[in-house]
């Protein structure tokens, strides 16, 4: 009896390997095939920022479904009321890379990340080609440029999305919001749209504070064995919750804005137990 359960288990484990060396394929051609798709267009980006950055944020958007089909994740977008020929400044909390795919799978948008990402090999050259925009987050030197780049880009009807906390978490709280990206909303006069992720399940298990390292990636962790454990683990199902449009003002403080904002995510979102 043993022996029949031990080569059972050992049947899974070849299963699993086996269907995560094909999604990594699949996956893997699905890049290659939007780096070839965005390439063209990459050489536009600096004569023509916004015209082009629309582009591949359409073909982002295509891809990132693909993504979310080949990875099975489930985005349950919940975005009633949203008004999609207006534009917004993004902001949401922030637990994994798969957060990227689930959102633009449904609202296309430059995302801004940091130059280490940028630096970063694969995940660097995916950015740049999707037409992400890059800021220091050591250094405040490059603030106001950083700052203006954003503003025009929400200026020339362009979502941009952000993630305030400036770094993933492990789900255990929403971390307060940086403040310095939201005088761009304030500057454009955008409204600021409040978005937030809840990842529901793992394969067939709640996600909670024991198994939640299977889908956030945070701290020292690396990119390909986590993503190795995604395509190993089954359909992953994450709820993704709009509040109402915040209105700016010029005379807005930035501050302010950052916590309403703040307050809006963290209301909606349900910390793993």
């Amino acid at each position: 009896m043993e022996v029949i359960e031990k080569n059972s288990l050992e049947g899974n484990h070849m299963l699993k390997n086996f269907t995560a060396a094909l999604r990594l394929g699949l996956f893997g051609s699905t890049v290659m095939a939007y780096f070839a798709t965005a390439l063209p267009f990459y050489i536009f980006l600096r004569p023509f920022p916004f015209g082009t950055r629309k582009v591949l944020n359409r073909l982002l958007k295509f891809y990132s479904k693909l993504g979310c089909l080949i990875l099975t994740i489930k985005p349950n977008h919940k975005l009633e009321g949203i008004e999609r020929k207006n534009n917004f400044l993004i902001v949401a909390n922030h637990l994994s890379y798969t957060d990227v795919l689930a959102i633009c799978s449904e609202l296309p948008a430059c995302f801004v990340t940091s130059v280490e990402i940028r630096d970063t090999p694969f995940l660097g050259h995916i950015c740049k080609l999707g037409g992400c925009l890059f800021v220091e987050r050591r250094s405040r030197q490059n603030l106001s440029k950083e700052i203006k780049e954003i503003t025009d880009a929400l200026s020339n009807g362009l979502n941009v999305c952000i993630f305030p906390e400036a770094t993933s978490t492990n789900g255990a709280e929403v971390l307060r919001f940086k403040r310095p990206l939201f005088k761009a909303a304030i500057e454009s006069g955008r409204q600021v749209l409040p978005l937030t992720l809840n990842y529901k399940k793992i394969g067939k298990e709640d996600i909670n504070i024991y198994n939640r390292d299977k889908v956030c990636l945070y701290g020292e962790m690396t990119f390909f064995p986590h993503l190795w454990g995604i395509l190993a683990s089954g359909k992953i199902n994450v709820d993704i919750d709009s509040s109402d449009p915040i209105n700016t003002h010029p005379e807005q403080d930035m501050t302010d804005l950052s916590v309403e904002a703040h307050s809006q995510v963290s209301s909606k979102f349900n910390p793993f137990v």
